[in-house]
């Protein structure tokens, strides 16, 4: 567990030099891709309406947010298994440094990175129906309704992950007492020299 931690923190702490390194790339990369669209695919401006409309950026920002508090719950706990009984300034300055990490994240850029995605995948008039039904009032409704569900969803999918690794950790730890056991019942058999 401190590994996945330590590895995800690792992660988001060098995410921002990706970013920085990959702007020029990102650019090249994004222009080539353009230049093999089929010629029904939709414009970049029918598809930033429609990310308008799906309210990306939002969902992105909030997306970010989980991440966040994970990454500091996560942090905690790791630090916690070095420093049994940190100090709230010691906790303090480790969700700072997780805030600092998650600050740099260029939302403007990520959601350029994926117009050529939608470009590519879709015709213009499939953005144009899917622009029809968001703007209708079913659509609106889901749009409304969908972070609730998601949240919702999310924490069913918490708690039955907590439950099986509540569940994994226990056969763990008795799989490994049996093998501590049976280790001991060997050297105890074992001749003695």
């Amino acid at each position: 567990m401190r590994k996945a931690v330590f590895l995800l923190v690792l992660m988001a702490a060098a995410a921002p030099l990706y970013a920085q390194q990959s702007v020029a790339e990102a650019a090249a990369q994004a222009k080539a891709k353009t230049e093999g669209l089929a010629a029904d695919a939709p414009t970049r401006d029918q598809v930033m309406k429609l990310l308008d409309l799906l309210q990306i950026r939002k969902s992105m920002s909030l997306m970010m947010d989980g991440m966040k508090q994970a990454m500091k719950q996560g942090a905690e706990e790791a630090f916690r298994e070095r420093v049994p009984n940190p100090t709230p300034k010691q906790l303090e300055a480790l969700n700072g440094m997780v805030d600092d990490m998650m600050a740099d994240m260029p939302l403007d850029e990520m959601i350029e990175a994926i117009v050529p995605i939608y470009r590519r995948h879709l015709s213009k008039s499939d953005v144009d129906e899917v622009i029809r039904f968001y703007s209708s009032t079913v659509g609106q409704k889901l749009l409304r309704e969908q972070p609730q569900m998601i949240q919702e969803g999310m924490q069913a999918g918490v708690e039955i992950q907590q439950k099986r690794m509540d569940q994994m950790m226990t056969k763990i730890r008795e799989r490994t007492q049996k093998m501590a056991e049976e280790e001991e019942k060997d050297k105890a058999a074992a001749p003695k020299k």
